[in-house]
């Protein structure tokens, strides 16, 4: 994934504030994104989600956290994208090789597909980064 930057920025903002470093910063769903160790959660929320809240409002835009998946197995993936698509959820994921379809809950398909495709393209280039997974389709 390409830096630009913007994104070097905020992860330099994210880790003055939190004391955790971050070597992704992605935007989905018009929020920032920031990956961390999984062990490094709950300092880089701080007490209370209160680095969070001061990092949302120094940038002006929602701010959320979510942990570096630990390994390239599908659980790990699925942990990812819930974590990645929250509030929505989904019913099951099916992944062979890099292809990835998602079996969506009735009233999350079009959010998760987003207005002009946007939203699944966003998720498609996360999921490429982090698991080589080039196409998704949504049931």
């Amino acid at each position: 994934m390409k830096l630009d930057i913007k994104a070097i920025q905020n992860m330099n903002l994210f880790e003055k504030i939190t004391g955790v470093k971050s070597k992704y910063c992605l935007t989905y769903n018009n929020a920032l994104i920031f990956i961390v160790p999984r062990h490094m959660m709950s300092k880089a929320l701080g007490p209370g989600g209160s680095n969070i809240s001061n990092i949302s409002r120094r940038l002006n835009k929602k701010v959320r956290v979510i942990p570096h998946p630990q390994a390239q197995n599908t659980i790990e993936l699925e942990r990812f994208i819930r974590a990645m698509i929250y509030p929505h959820d989904f019913k099951s994921i099916v992944h062979e090789n890099t292809e990835l379809i998602i079996f969506s809950m009735p009233r999350t398909k079009a959010a998760l597909i987003g207005r002009n495709k946007q939203r699944i393209e966003e998720l498609s280039d996360i999921l490429e980064e982090f698991f080589g997974i080039k196409h998704i389709l949504i049931k």
